[in-house]
């Protein structure tokens, strides 16, 4: 009997994915405006009203022959429609329980940053940036939560706040000109505009912004889903934004504690940038301002690669003879789009080598430093052997790689004119034509003096040298181990006044309060520091002390902006608390290390630029009745994120992988055997 003819309809499914999912025959998240396929690919997301989803049976026209021949499908009839109406209704109470409980998991995951800081925590320096927290009862706005991009205005104030804040401190990204130019043009890719506000969200003051950490994490969340990954190839004039997106993130990552997501980050756009052939130099046919910017996106990356490093088993991905790619030139050169000739990184590196270095561009001699620090980290927190021809040698022995490591930081000193005050050096080459600080010259400069600091303050530190010596089998000679440790007092102290000495500059926009990495500088000077409090000459521990408290105040500084930086200075507060443990080690005298295995532990940590920026597990905490560590249990260290490790994944190459959701719960007997056919079917998958 037919349809009309019976006056009977059968009740379709509902329909609860966009026209778009099923077309294609792929999962919905069911989104709205925007399901997250339709997000990813730029597609416009439609969906069906929702009263025509639900195709109602025609009304029954009266007659004594239907009524009496089909009782039975009137009764199924009614019971269909109340069960429609009652699972219409559950999905809408479903669909508000999970915007409350999105709600919770934002208040709590992204707490809000509106509290001001006390008056020991404002930045002294004539408010030198716009501070962390604003007063407002408005929340993060609900576009950064519906994958829609920010107004024209919020991307026009993330160029002048990267510019003013971030840029070449240290990394060097963009030509002012070009950027600018883009984005007026809306010819920026989508994912790097989104990782351009994300990155300056902290710096900025506009009430747009009042929920801060959720503000980041979200535009992060979406520049990194919005990347098209090159598995089978990508046009050239894209390749630059990849690579420049993820290294904006992946400082938002190690900043914010997530240094595991950070260094896969990393270690895959390294592997981007060679495929991309960014190691060699760039085609002649691009005009200076193109080549240059190449140049320093690689070399940023360089560096990035060398200050993440500085850890135990943390191998830098860069070799530097791999590196034949000129360094970068000077700055109003590339802002006037001219070409200045450079050497390459192995031309400095060669024992014969004529090239002076003070003739290189502040970010050059930046990136010579990093090269040095890589040298210096990979020997003293990397704990290599001193090899020679010969079989293993002795630290003092002039063929090690200590005294090899010792003579290159001399001969940088020397060349570089790093023992002249930083006030002169800036004076000297740093001034713009009006007579002020020209910020982007003077920052890589600061930058290096940091480098040349702390890469003395790794290689003379007394636990890392002595425990070096404990497997040399001899006995070592006092006036090295005094010589070192003298050197690293030293070191130390400067590396702690660097920020002040900055501040006497009196250029408002040239801090070291913009760059998390000094905050590492600080809690290894501060480290060093709280071990000479134990010394038995009362003027070093008085110097050691007040230097300390330099350290301890530019940490809080810091932690204004990074929260990096704030566990950090948690981190050398317990360490002050415990320093007698390590009265020993700075004792020339004592030839033995004379700590526990625990006490070694916690000290090496506090020199583990990963360790210290990673949130500590309750089982992590510093207990001197603690029991031993299995060398075969899993490391305290967090894993990704459920997330984070799908994020991970092949991005919009691949169909998309989400946690489970609420308002996927209820799916049809229809729409699940779509799904079974689309797995058992692999050429329906769509990839873009």
């Amino acid at each position: 009997m037919s349809e009309d003819s019976s006056g009977y309809r059968p009740i379709k499914r509902i329909r609860q994915a966009c026209q778009n999912c099923r077309r294609k025959k792929a999962r919905c998240t069911g989104e709205k405006p925007e399901c997250a396929l339709c997000s990813r690919c730029g597609q416009s997301c439609r969906y069906l009203d929702d009263d025509s989803t639900i195709v109602s049976p025609p009304a029954i026209s009266p007659g004594p022959v239907k009524k009496h021949h089909h009782p039975k499908k009137f009764r199924d009839d009614e019971k269909m429609n109340g069960f429609s109406a009652r699972l219409a209704t559950l999905e809408s109470q479903m669909a508000e329980m999970v915007r409350s409980v999105r709600s919770i998991e934002r208040s709590l995951n992204g707490p809000r940053i509106n509290q001001k800081p006390d008056s020991t925590d404002q930045i002294t320096q004539n408010d030198a940036g716009p501070k962390i927290g604003i007063e407002a009862d408005v929340t993060v706005p609900s576009a950064v939560l519906n994958n829609q991009l920010p107004p024209p205005y919020i991307v026009r104030t993330a160029a002048d706040l990267y510019f003013r804040y971030c840029h070449n401190q240290p990394y060097s990204l963009f030509h002012e000109g070009s950027l600018r130019n883009k984005i007026e043009l809306n010819e920026l890719p989508k994912h790097l505009l989104l990782a351009l506000v994300a990155s300056t969200v902290r710096y900025s003051s506009d009430l747009f912004f009042s929920d801060k950490n959720a503000a980041v994490s979200a535009y992060a969340h979406q520049s990194w889903k919005a990347i098209v990954m090159p598995w089978n190839g990508i046009q050239s004039d894209a390749e630059l934004s990849i690579v420049q997106t993820i290294l904006l993130l992946a400082i938002i990552d190690y900043t914010d504690g997530r240094t595991q997501a950070s260094w896969i980050k990393v270690g895959l756009a390294i592997r981007l940038a060679q495929d991309f052939r960014m190691m060699v130099e760039p085609d002649q046919n691009l005009s200076p301002i193109q080549q240059d910017e190449r140049r320093r996106v690689f070399w940023s990356f360089y560096l990035c690669d060398k200050l993440i490093s500085c850890g135990q088993e943390r191998p830098a991905a860069i070799l530097d003879e791999h590196c034949k790619l000129a360094l970068p030139g000077g700055e109003s050169e590339w802002r006037a789009g001219q070409y200045q000739h450079a050497p390459t990184l192995e031309q400095l590196l060669e024992d014969d080598s004529g090239t002076a270095l003070n003739t290189l561009s502040p970010f050059a001699v930046s990136v010579v430093m990093a090269s040095l620090l890589g040298r210096c980290a990979q020997y003293a927190l990397g704990e290599q052997e001193d090899q020679a021809p010969g079989g293993r040698v002795l630290p003092w022995n002039p063929r090690s790689k200590h005294s090899s490591i010792h003579s290159a930081i001399l001969q940088h000193e020397s060349e570089l004119g790093l023992n002249e005050p930083l006030s002169t050096k800036v004076a000297r080459i740093c001034l713009a034509d009006d007579g002020s600080i020209d910020q982007h010259k003077a920052a890589p400069l600061t930058f290096s003096r940091a480098l040349f600091y702390l890469c003395q303050c790794l290689l003379y530190n007394p636990f890392l040298l002595k425990r070096r010596l404990a497997h040399v089998g001899q006995r070592t000679p006092q006036s090295f181990l005094a010589q070192n440790f003298v050197a690293c007092r030293t070191a130390a102290s400067s590396l702690s006044r660097l920020m002040d000495d900055v501040k006497s500059l009196c250029c408002s926009t040239l801090t070291t309060s913009y760059d998390p990495f000094y905050g590492y500088c600080n809690m290894v000077a501060g480290v060093v520091h709280a071990l000479f409090l134990e010394d038995t000459e009362a003027a070093v521990r008085e110097m050691a002390g007040a230097s300390l408290e330099v350290s301890l105040e530019n940490l809080k500084e810091l932690s204004c902006f990074w929260n990096s930086c704030a566990m950090m200075k948690t981190r050398l507060e317990e360490f002050c608390a415990n320093r007698s443990r390590y009265a020993a080690l700075v004792d020339p005298t004592a030839q033995e290390l004379g700590l526990t295995p625990s006490d070694a532990n916690d000290l090496a940590e506090c020199l583990d630029y990963a360790r210290i920026s990673t949130p500590r597990c309750k089982t992590q905490q510093p207990s001197r009745t603690a029991a031993p560590a299995d060398p075969g249990a899993l490391s305290h260290l967090p894993s990704p994120y459920f997330e984070e490790l799908m994020n991970l994944l092949p991005f919009t190459s691949s169909r998309p992988v989400s946690p489970p959701r609420f308002d996927g719960l209820f799916v049809t007997e229809s729409s699940a055997f779509d799904g079974r056919m689309n797995s058992q079917n692999p050429s329906n998958s769509n990839f873009y």
